[in-house]
């Protein structure tokens, strides 16, 4: 695919979405492209919020959308240039800097408070113009994008970083070209490549340590202050694979590391772990016969991310006592994995590096059981034909991430046409999506509006504790109820923009409690009846009786969220509190009798649940054989010798193994199968098992 074809494509699909959800253009193409930016760890929790104004002295202000990264301390602004022409434009250094110059003044009278004097209180500029002067007033630093459908000149070569309003200030632009390579890269990712020299003479020393067909091992010892600058240049998109990077650096362990930094510095190597890491890339150049990595591309840091965070803290909060970091120095591994091997690897490099601490299952969720067998009914699992079409569709779960672009990466144009058919983008969702849908559905409003990564956490935590109860619970009818509950949010988002109630910014939160509402509604005055997600899947839509109770529900839950009492100021804070969450749910709201008429009795519910399990199970012991077959003999002997050799596995367990170790003598019962599929699953947990 051409880049001319790439622009031509995607333009169809920002008009056709224009047009089906009753947007401009520039909406629809903002949303696209903060959509496959976050998929590429680029943004978190973007919201869009078109704004523009006149300032002082005839100023231009204009912003498109902005996100917040807790874990930075960055606020992201967005411009967006399109232009939606057939030919391919080009963008000017005057262009960019008109943009990038009307998004500062968006922060600078924010503080000045031009915006909160002039504006109206009802505009979606005075609301977020109160954010930035204070809830967003305490920054580690400001980041501008510009989303652009024109190409960017070959003169533009650098956007020198500079302040804002005392604050650091990074710019960067995604226009068409950028956004075509980041499609026809392997991991729909764009990979940092970080010259060691910028922050060193010569780079890092290294010694290596391994090397086989897939990865090349080194083992490394970074300066801290390096460490640290990289950490507040690149910030979190270092840290992805690392689940902890998405906690608070205020911790326990932080605390010690801290001491350490301010109190012991000459002993932080003794003291701390180091950091696992693993990249695609690097450069060595040899200084005095000694090899340094003077480049490297695609870092990752998997373990260690606490350390890293605190490190960088000390560089900005406590610059004096750390004295520069000048005497600490961090171990590091480093594993250089090849593309080919990269997805398999990296998950568990990073699962394994951090079995020493207290790290669950549901951070290496990317992992679990629970994904695999829903991957699988989504390519099996046929949605029903609706709408006079004359084929059937699946709705994709996009286990690992990039799967759906890898699926017509490499196939003709035949059959990728085929395969969009047959899964269209539309019924695509990942592991974020599912979380979001059932959340929802489980009324959590408040966590899903604390934002993605939150909220897919405890949903993960949620799985893996039910899933360790009875996996059979989560069947084929389960996945039907998933996707019944991303067609309710779909529907739901679809009504919420028809009414054009939520222009101030609250559009998600708006979405999240009105669903949410609903089930709770139905648990207060349902009599024990049920919502019909088995309508839902049927009919591949919501009924006309459930759009109108939502159309009532959300007007209420809008003005719950955006009444002057609410405990906050602040609509998208406020949503986060649990507090919020109980005073929609004391707002009484009447089911309406042709709702309350289509929810399922108890009983009906409890026998297709039972009969769902049962089928499972069922599943469950058909497969188990010839899965242990699969393994194969030798496979069941390599893993027999190793977890005796890690004392891992009780003597029953054993038992079980040389079964299957000796199966061309006596191939194991269905029991004996399951329970050694048991076993296998249980010695991956424990470590690096095959």
């Amino acid at each position: 695919m051409k880049l001319e074809d790439y622009r031509r494509d995607l333009l169809q699909e920002i008009r056709a979405t224009a047009m089906a959800e009753g947007i401009s253009e520039r909406a629809a193409f903002v949303s696209e492209v903060a959509s496959i930016l976050e998929d590429a760890e680029e943004l978190s929790d973007f919201r869009e919020a078109y704004f523009e104004m006149i300032g002082p002295k005839g100023k231009k202000i204009q912003i498109d959308g902005y996100s917040y990264n807790e874990l930075d301390e960055c606020l992201t602004i967005v411009s967006c240039d399109f232009q939606g022409n057939d030919e391919l434009e080009t963008i000017t250094e005057t262009d960019y800097k008109k943009f990038f110059s009307r998004a500062e003044n968006f922060i600078t009278e924010s503080f000045s408070g031009y915006i909160r004097k002039n504006g109206a209180e009802s505009s979606l500029g005075y609301s977020i113009s109160m954010d930035v002067a204070d809830l967003y007033a305490n920054v580690a630093k400001y980041r501008f994008m510009i989303f652009s459908d024109r190409q960017m000149s070959k003169k533009i070569k650098d956007i020198k970083a500079s302040e804002i309003n005392g604050k650091a200030s990074e710019y960067s632009i995604w226009d068409i070209g950028r956004l075509y390579a980041l499609k026809l890269s392997a991991f729909d990712k764009e990979d940092i490549v970080i010259d060691l020299k910028e922050f060193s003479k010569s780079g890092i020393p290294c010694l290596q340590a391994s090397k086989t067909s897939d990865y090349t091992a080194y083992l490394c010892n970074i300066p801290g202050k390096i460490l640290g600058d990289l950490y507040n240049r690149f910030g979190s998109r270092l840290l992805e694979g690392n689940v902890r990077s998405f906690l608070s650096t205020k911790g326990k362990v932080n605390k010690g590391i801290r001491w350490t930094i301010l109190n012991a510095p000459e002993m932080f190597f003794a003291y701390n772990n180091g950091i696992a890491a693993t990249a695609s890339g690097i450069k060595i150049e040899k200084v005095d016969n000694v090899p340094f990595i003077s480049e490297i591309t695609g870092l990752q840091i998997v373990n260690g991310g606490q350390t890293t965070a605190s490190l960088a803290s000390a560089l900005f909060n406590d610059r004096d006592k750390a004295n520069d970091l000048a005497n600490i120095f961090v171990p590091m591994k480093l594993s250089i994995v090849s593309e080919e091997k990269s997805q398999e690897l990296i998950p568990n490099i990073s699962r394994y590096a951090n079995t020493q601490n207290k790290v669950s299952d549901a951070d290496f969720f990317s992992n679990h059981p629970f994904h695999v067998r829903m991957e699988d009914f989504s390519r099996r699992v046929l949605a029903p034909t609706v709408g006079g079409n004359q084929y059937a569709t699946k709705w994709y779960y996009e286990r690992a991430k990039g799967q759906y672009k890898q699926e017509t990466f490499k196939k003709s144009q035949a059959e990728a046409k085929k395969f969009q058919l047959e899964c269209p983008k539309s019924q695509m969702f990942t592991k974020i999506d599912f979380a979001k849908y059932i959340n929802l559905c489980r009324m959590m409003p408040d966590v899903a509006s604390k934002g993605s990564q939150k909220n897919f956490l405890e949903f993960a935590k949620w799985i893996d504790s039910e899933w360790e109860k009875s996996d059979t619970q989560f069947n084929e009818n389960f996945f039907k109820q998933a996707v019944a509950c991303a067609i309710l949010f779909k529907s739901t988002d679809r009504i919420v923009k028809n009414l054009k109630i939520c222009e101030t910014g609250y559009k998600a939160n708006v979405i999240y409690y009105s669903i949410a509402k609903m089930f709770h509604m139905i648990e207060e005055q349902g009599n024990d009846h049920k919502f019909n997600f088995k309508a839902v899947w049927q009919k591949q839509a919501i009924s006309k009786a459930t759009e109108n109770q939502l159309v009532d529900i959300i007007y209420k839950v809008y003005g719950i969220l955006t009444d002057e009492s609410r405990g906050i100021q602040n609509v998208t804070e406020w949503a986060k509190r649990s507090a919020c969450w109980e005073q929609v749910q004391k707002y009484y709201i009447e089911i309406s009798d042709e709702f309350l008429g289509e929810l399922v009795d108890p009983y009906t519910v409890e026998n297709e649940t039972k009969a769902a399990k049962r089928e499972q199970k069922s599943i469950n012991k058909l497969q188990a054989p010839i899965e242990v077959a699969n393994y194969g003999q030798s496979a069941w002997n390599e893993l027999l010798q190793w977890g005796k050799e890690n004392r891992l596995v009780t003597p029953l367990e054993e038992d079980f193994l040389h079964v299957a170790a000796n199966m061309n003598k006596k191939f194991p019962s269905d029991k004996q199968c399951v329970k050694i599929l048991e076993i296998r699953e249980k010695l991956r947990m424990e470590g690096d098992a095959k």
